[in-house]
């Protein structure tokens, strides 16, 4: 369980002790919320089974309880549990209220025994106030409007069925704008009635005369240094990829699959006639630079989009900020990304029968690692982009197919369409095919004759080396890579109002000073 540490105070104690002290937290919140059986269970989501439906409500305010937070907030916590677990869950959150802290939850239609436990209650209907204060004197509050709530009758049933609708089994199924228009009225009937009873009364008397309690520096809650929030999301990100070892397992097969079937269908080409090596070392460089590309994007894209949402909800609810998360995705990533194509370059340069020079090679196995990079960066710019894997596929081909026409292979860049020629430039393919087919023909000899530099002035790549045409490639990895982070950061302030440390400074000191003149001025009845 990573929110507690994560979100926890980091003024608690020395290192070890803060460490004790959350691991205490964390094994009692797994204790007090029945999450024994499921300890050593992934949460699971829509494509992976994990533990069941009352299990993630429960860990979800497990969650929000080890943080300690005064004031927890939860939206429909029961609804989609069968009757047993949402009494449990109602059981757990009066537990928590009983400790001090406050519990905020909208319950749609509890049964009697969770309508049981709520201390106080807020009644909307069409928007509008019907009542608001104890739970204890609502049934007497209901009574004195002429709606009595028999003994055996569960009172959020009644509310429904004989407050709201007067008993009326036909009003779900009339949409007419004549039962819009009563249940209106009914509404503001209501409504006015709870505005002019002596129990609204007295809220409104306790509202404008509060407690003013001072408050103290002890009772801000601040989030952990981004170190310690990096800390704990590599060992997350790094327990997930290692749990979902077959994603792993296809990344590692695919990279040595594509490697045989490449270097077997062009099996030592350096034996053939130069026109045949010539076309087949260019397809197979071509190639090479497509599927290091196109492999890292999609595998990230397909990681990413289900981790999009846990990375909302986690950020809006302070668990933790962009950077830390940033960058330990790429952290643990970049190994995976690394690893790869060396394999694919270990096993494909050799069965090509590229040129033996360990130079050649080793600029070979640079190229593909930048490449792998590249399209790692362009899916997270994917991710960050699109909500869902079905429209990053709609949209991959529109922004990839120009990187591949502008690739080098299919038109000869030199001598293409002036106004569309601008675009290799922006092609991370062009980049590393250029590097590849450099290291590949420039001065290649066969049989005593240089057909290596005659080719690549046919080809007309472009004036830049080999160096430059990698830098090139990180470059554009970087630009996309940032724009990636950007979109990030533009999704996850999206409904928040995020504060800078200078505007969080100001508050605490507001809040720090004399009470609100707006109280202190009030007389008090």
């Amino acid at each position: 369980m990573h929110s507690q540490p994560a979100r926890g105070d980091p003024a608690a104690g020395t290192k070890q002790a803060l460490k004790a002290k959350q691991k205490a937290q964390c094994s009692h919140a797994i204790s007090l919320f029945g999450l024994e059986k499921c300890r050593a269970t992934m949460v699971g989501d829509s494509s992976t089974k994990g533990i069941s439906g009352g299990e993630k409500k429960r860990t979800a305010i497990a969650m929000e309880w080890v943080t300690e937070s005064p004031v927890i907030f939860l939206d429909e916590p029961t609804s989609g549990l069968d009757a047993h677990s949402a009494l449990m869950v109602t059981h757990q959150l009066k537990d928590i209220a009983d400790t001090g802290r406050t519990v905020v939850a909208v319950l749609h239609q509890p049964s009697s025994e969770m309508f049981a436990l709520v201390d106080d209650i807020v009644v909307l209907f069409e928007g509008s106030i019907v009542y608001m204060g104890e739970r204890s004197n609502f049934i007497d509050y209901l009574a004195r409007l002429g709606y009595p709530c028999g003994m055996y009758t569960n009172p959020a049933d009644h509310v429904f069925n004989s407050v709201f609708f007067d008993g009326d089994p036909g009003h779900l199924a009339s949409r007419s704008l004549g039962n819009s228009i009563a249940m209106g009225q009914r509404a503001e009937t209501l409504a006015a009635a709870w505005a002019n009873s002596a129990e609204a009364a007295a809220l409104h008397r306790m509202v404008d005369n509060p407690v003013l309690t001072p408050i103290t520096a002890s009772q801000f809650r601040r989030t952990s240094p981004p170190v310690s929030q990096m800390t704990y999301l590599l060992k997350r990100g790094g327990r997930n990829a290692l749990r979902n070892s077959l994603v792993l397992r296809i990344r590692l097969g695919q990279a040595v699959f594509f490697g045989l079937i490449i270097g077997l269908i062009f099996l030592n080409t350096q034996n053939r006639p130069a026109s045949v090596q010539q076309q087949n070392f260019s397809g197979a460089l071509f190639f090479t630079c497509v599927a290091q590309f196109l492999t890292a994007t999609l595998a990230v894209v397909n990681v990413f989009t289900g981790e999009r949402l846990v990375f909302q909800r986690e950020r809006a609810a302070g668990y933790y900020g962009l950077p830390a998360y940033y960058a330990s995705k790429n952290i643990v990533e970049l190994p995976i990304q690394i690893c790869v194509p060396i394999i694919y370059s270990c096993i494909s340069y050799w069965l090509l029968g590229l040129r033996r020079d360990a130079d050649k090679f080793f600029i070979y196995m640079a190229t593909t690692v930048c490449l792998n990079l590249c399209g790692f960066s362009f899916g997270m710019f994917l991710g960050a982009m699109f909500s869902s894997l079905a429209a990053i596929l709609s949209a991959l081909p529109l922004l990839f197919l120009p990187f591949l026409l502008f690739g080098g292979l299919f038109v000869n860049t030199g001598n293409s369409t002036v106004w569309l020629r601008w675009l290799q430039w922006i092609s991370p393919i062009k980049y590393g095919y250029t590097a590849l087919m450099y290291n590949q023909f420039r001065g290649y000899e066969v049989d005593g004759t240089d057909i290596g530099d005659r080719y690549l002035d046919q080809v007309n790549l472009g004036p830049f080396s080999i160096a430059v045409n990698i830098v090139f490639i990180l470059a554009i990895s970087f630009v996309i890579w940032l724009a990636a982070y950007i979109l990030l950061a533009r999704l996850s302030s999206d409904g928040e109002h995020a504060l800078s440390k200078r505007a969080i400074r100001r508050q605490e000191e507001s809040l720090l000073g004399p009470p609100d003149s707006r109280f202190v001025s009030r007389p008090s009845n």
